[in-house]
């Protein structure tokens, strides 16, 4: 059911709780501009050096903006760029050496690699076009009573949130400078104009936030976010293995009865095999998304999720998280990732294959060398899903994998969720209900299981 509440509106009553409201009140320095420009002299204002140095380490939100006059309501603030750090004192200081750094822009210079117009260069392009200075707020995360949608959050969720809502918001779209939680099309797009893709023009709206602003929200209820967790996988994972013309649930690996991993060999390596059946559903999923001469309209890459399951009939609870990633068809550097290049071009080879492939850095390949005792980058998935010592897993392992479409596939808080966005978002209900159980160490709390457990794991022999 409809709510008639569009993202657009999450953001900005959002914006109105916080910034808006620090803006309006005598008791707080806000707004709070970042440069002092005197000539050709930039420096640092004494309002922002005394803002960011009167906190102590914590979990801290923060965004660089700008207001258009006059300003009325949160509708006036356009984000520029959105962080989060334990150390804001050092995070702004970076923030301005390296805004400063950038200046004038006129002196910037294509070097034809990836990444030579990073985010300082919009930044400092935004600072030189705009009207308004770039202000700064900071927002004491453990003092939010609730995060952009209602529920409790940690700092590095809430980074993940108002990117996407800033970024699914049609205003000034090409002044927001973040690349990460972005969709790889806009980095991609981005590198290619340089200074050129900033505009202040109200008619140059990303993709997402024509979406966003087309498809109302759905009526939730009053659910946790555990609940939330739940009805997402109703929905999707569970949806699938209900479906008779599906496979799922699909097993990442061959295994014999015993669960013990079949092994392959590519060039001179040993690897853990994967099982015939998520290798196709892999392709079928990747063509989805790409096809020979690049990439297709539609899905901008494939979401996926690596579960146990407590049940051979099982409800949402029994789906048990164990890592919740992404592989977007865009790459950055160039316009088919490098990921999805096997896939594209029907190649037989697996070495990448949108990042479960075998090579020594995707998924499969770092986890057999793991295994193997010839790495340690998946240390904590060889300790956690492998018996010590073998190639054995503690119990069946499956692979959901899907091309994700925000205009047909639901974002959990009830709202279109484009890819780069939705990662983050399910990360964050998953460790709510399934801390230990849950392997991802970024986009979780630095106090999560995973990135505080030491572990551990005898290699096997081959």
């Amino acid at each position: 059911m409809s709510n008639e509440r569009m993202k657009r509106d999450v953001w900005e009553d959002w914006l109105a709780e916080t910034v808006f409201s620090d803006i309006r009140s005598d008791s707080t320095p806000d707004p709070v501009a970042m440069v002092e420009s005197s000539g050709e002299e930039v420096s640092m204002t004494d309002d922002y050096d005394q803002y960011r140095l009167g906190r102590g380490r914590g979990d801290y939100l923060y965004m660089l903006y700008l207001l258009e006059e006059p300003v009325e309501s949160s509708t006036d603030i356009v984000p520029v760029y959105i962080g989060e750090s334990e150390n804001t004192a050092s995070r702004l200081l970076d923030h301005f050496r390296r805004l400063k750094d950038a200046l004038p822009t006129s002196e910037w210079e294509d070097d034809g690699s990836w990444g030579s117009y990073g985010k300082y260069d919009h930044i400092a392009t935004v600072y030189e076009r705009a009207d308004s200075p770039i202000y700064v707020w900071i927002g004491d995360v453990d003092a939010l009573s609730h995060g952009p949608y209602g529920y409790s959050t940690y700092r590095e969720e809430l980074e993940a949130k108002m990117v996407g809502l800033a970024h699914s918001t049609p205003k000034r779209s090409r002044v927001f400078a973040n690349r990460e939680f972005v969709p790889n099309r806009v980095a991609h797009e981005m590198g290619k104009v340089g200074a050129g893709w900033v505009d202040f023009e109200a008619d140059n709206v990303s993709e997402e936030a024509e979406i966003a602003a087309s498809t109302p929200g759905q009526d939730l209820g009053d659910l946790s976010k555990a609940e939330l967790w739940h009805n997402w996988v109703e929905q999707t994972i569970l949806e699938d293995i209900q479906d008779a013309h599906e496979s799922d649930p699909i097993p990442l690996f061959e295994t014999d009865d015993d669960l013990t991993v079949e092994l392959t060999e590519m060039g001179s390596s040993t690897v853990l095999k994967r099982s015939r059946e998520i290798d196709a559903r892999i392709r079928r999923e990747g063509k989805r998304c790409v096809h020979a001469d690049g990439v297709k309209e539609g899905p901008d890459g494939l979401l996926y999720v690596m579960y146990h399951a407590e049940s051979d009939d099982p409800g949402p609870k029994d789906i048990i998280p164990r890592y919740i990633g992404k592989g977007e068809a865009y790459g950055k550097k160039n316009e088919l990732s490098a990921n999805f290049e096997e896939i594209a071009k029907d190649r037989e080879s697996t070495r990448s294959f949108a990042r479960w492939g075998d090579g020594g850095y995707w998924h499969v390949g770092e986890l057999s060398e793991t295994v193997f005792g010839e790495g340690t980058k998946k240390l904590s998935w060889a300790s956690e899903l492998f018996k010590q010592g073998t190639h054995q897993l503690n119990e069946q392992l499956y692979l959901w994998i899907q091309a994700w479409d925000p205009t047909e596939d639901p974002g959990p808080y009830g709202y279109p969720a484009y890819l780069a966005e939705v990662e983050g978002l399910l990360i964050g209900l998953a460790h709510e209900f399934y801390p230990e159980q849950l392997l991802n160490h970024k986009d979780v709390p630095t106090s999560a299981p995973a990135n505080q457990q030491e572990f551990t794991f005898e290699p096997a022999s081959k």
